[in-house]
């Protein structure tokens, strides 16, 4: 019945009334999907893959057997069949309304297209129905034949046209204007890679060129076809910009993103909202992830410092700062590094960080380092920061605009530095004066958050999947059963990490002998020695695949107790946690404890740093784990096991046992954020 439809055999219409009350179910295959479908879908589906029917003359989606029978008895005579776009239709297409719009092609995106020309005109389906031909002698009719076929060989179930770029990109280049045509959702498409793009926006070209293209002239001095009538948006620089973000030059598109990020938010907006939906089309890789949306809220937030007399670009003091921080630092350089920004940073310094952080969003080291120096900076300013109204209101609405962006990381937490801020901070906020509604809607919020008392989110539950204490394992007599078990590679390779994430601190020399007789190459799986760090807190060792690094490690292993071999690498590594005479300092601890998780600034890849080795420290010290198991992690399988929940435990366990001599300001860190946020949603 399907396939006479395609044919335009108007009986098998009569053929399909029985199936379409039917919830019998067939399979079908969809390249390498098995499914089972009712009888009644696939029934309606043939109608509206191979019918143009108007929604007033027939809505298909939820019609019946006998209603179907009855609109076929009534339009018998009416219903007629094209066979130029192979399509059942009742009201012919000259008389419907178009739904298309017009503007200027942005120069950039036109010289990207002239170069695509010669190209296309080699391809087979310009050769049917002698479109190439009527190109050539500069006939309009071209416009109307190339709809045609756009629309005969649109999508359907089980065919995918992979030309439509082409038709498309053709019939731009031919009229020289961008054409906006509007199709799921009932939303204008300005390409075939939106999401709102579909056989509805062909369809509404073709209606517009059936009953225009005569009015079409060949323009022989500017080589494109001309309609004195047509209105059409005019273009603009900000247009070409955007279409910049796709060039191949890193430097071009990056520029372009950063001239975007400081022009007219309306503007900016509108055109990046529709550059959003053609999600197939990839913009430079050096540009952020979602460029789109971090444009949309950067246009404002600059427009806002902007009018606000406030500096976002900062001076060239800040540049080679920026390109250090986003360079391959040693633990101890970099640490060093981000402390001397701490204290020496000035508060107008800080929001020009802020906006180079974002437009290098893809320089993953600037990320984690500026992400620890906010957070500790606006945390050792908070006071300054609430006294100060230009301040504050820059505070503010950071905290909602970053927030907007819509990516993982530390910029989603600006509110939470106002969490058991109390009742003062409340009234200071009562003070501030805006006609914006979403900033009012955003002090209403963040003063809710000032009543709140932080509470950590410590869970209950402190034995799981990814942590439970450690097993004496035979490893040798395992590893042989796991060659015998594994089914591949992979399975093999997954089966080891399971293994080496089961055992003790005491196995440790054992599992690395073990680990460097296995070829083991790092492809889906984490390395063989990963266990090392994500397990045991081993995370100042960057390359243990270095045998000369693990002798010295397996040495200083076998010469040190425990405690005192956590010690020999955070002093290694520079850690501050002692005082002069060597004794912990459990204040510089709680510190660490509170900060040094590193959640991004934008993203997620987690850096956990020093504080596992530290937490080590203190269970030794203290002589308890306070009920978690031996070990950090058993990581084997699990992408991610932080020791936050340890973290905050401890921070209470050295305010509880009083063993802290210092005040230690009460302002939430941003990297409890993300756990923050289930338990104040939860409220």
């Amino acid at each position: 019945m399907k396939d006479s439809l395609e044919k335009g055999n108007r009986n098998a219409f009569y053929e399909i009334v029985p199936f379409l009350d039917s919830h019998k179910k067939l399979a079908e295959f969809l390249g390498y999907h098995y499914l089972e479908t009712e009888e009644h879908i696939l029934a309606k589906r043939a109608i509206i893959e191979n019918s143009i029917f108007l929604p007033k003359e027939i809505v298909i989606d939820s019609i019946s057997s006998k209603q179907f029978s009855e609109f076929l008895k009534k339009n018998n005579s009416k219903i007629k069949y094209s066979q130029e776009i192979q399509a059942f239709y009742i009201t012919s297409i000259d008389k419907r309304k178009e739904f298309v719009e017009f503007r200027e092609l942005p120069k950039s995106k036109f010289e990207k297209l002239i170069i695509r020309k010669s190209e296309i005109l080699k391809k087979d389906w310009v050769k049917n129905k002698n479109i190439a031909l009527l190109i050539q002698k500069n006939n309009p009719e071209s416009l109307l034949r190339i709809c045609e076929e756009f629309y005969r060989d649109r999508d359907k179930f089980n065919k995918y046209n992979r030309d439509k770029d082409e038709m498309y990109d053709l019939l731009r280049i031919l009229i020289r204007k961008d054409i906006g045509s509007i199709g799921r959702h009932k939303s204008l498409s300005w390409d075939t890679k939106s999401y709102n793009f579909d056989n509805n926006s062909i369809l509404n070209l073709l209606i517009y060129f059936s009953k225009n293209y005569k009015n079409f002239t060949w323009n022989d001095s500017e080589n494109y076809f001309i309609n004195q009538t047509l209105k059409s948006e005019k273009t603009d620089s900000i247009s070409d910009l955007f279409e910049d973000l796709h060039n191949d030059n890193e430097a071009i598109a990056l520029e372009s993103f950063v001239k975007l990020s400081q022009s007219n938010p309306e503007r900016v907006s509108k055109l990046a909202g529709e550059k959003d939906k053609n999600f197939l089309e990839r913009t430079n890789d050096s540009i952020p992830m979602f460029p789109f949306r971090f444009l949309i809220q950067l246009s404002l937030f600059t427009e806002y410092c902007k009018q606000n007399n406030i500096d976002f670009l900062g001076n060239q003091r800040l540049d080679p700062i920026i390109e250090k921080l986003s360079s391959k630092l040693s633990f101890s350089e970099r640490r060093k590094l981000e402390s001397e920004l701490i204290d020496n940073l000035k508060i107008e310094d800080i929001t020009p960080l802020e906006y180079w952080t974002l437009i290098y969003q893809k320089k993953l080291n600037l990320q984690e380092s500026v992400s620890r120096i906010l957070d500790i900076y606006y945390t050792k300013n908070w006071s300054k920061i609430l006294n100060d109204n230009q301040q504050l209101k820059l505070y503010l609405k950071k905290s909602l605009l970053f927030s907007r962006i819509g990516i993982n990381g530390n910029l989603n937490y600006y509110a939470y530095k106002f969490m058991g801020n109390g009742s003062l901070a409340v009234e200071i906020l009562n003070n501030i004066k805006t006609e914006n509604p979403d900033l009012e809607n955003q002090i209403i919020r963040i003063k809710k958050l000032c009543l709140q008392k932080l509470e950590y989110p410590i869970d209950d539950k402190k034995i799981s999947n990814a942590n439970f204490n450690s097993q004496k394992i035979n490893i040798k007599d395992e590893v042989d059963k796991i060659r015998i078990i594994s089914k591949d590679e992979d399975d093999f390779r997954y089966n080891i990490l399971t293994l080496f994430s089961k055992i003790g601190y005491s196995q440790i020399p054992e599992a690395i002998k073990f680990a460097d007789k296995i070829k083991f190459e790092k492809v889906s799986f984490r390395d063989k020695y990963s266990f090392l760090e994500r397990d045991f807190g081993f995370f100042n060792i960057e390359n243990w695949n270095s045998e000369e690094i693990r002798k010295d490690f397996l040495s200083i292993y076998q010469s040190h107790t425990e405690k005192q071999l956590y010690e020999y690498y955070l002093d290694k590594a520079g850690v501050d946690y002692k005082n002069n005479d060597g004794r912990i300092n459990y204040d510089k601890i709680y510190e660490i404890l509170k900060f040094n998780i590193i959640y991004p600034y934008t993203g997620s890849n987690i850096k956990e740093n020093e504080v596992g080795a530290i937490i080590k420290i203190l269970e030794l010290n203290e002589k308890t784990r306070l009920g978690y198991p031996d070990k950090l992690c058993n990581s084997a399988g699990i992408y991610i096991c932080t020791p936050t929940d340890r973290a905050w435990e401890w921070q209470k366990y050295l305010n509880d046992n009083k063993l802290l001599k210092q005040e230690h300001s009460y302002i939430v860190s941003f990297n409890y954020g993300y756990y923050l946020d289930k338990v104040v949603q939860d409220r």
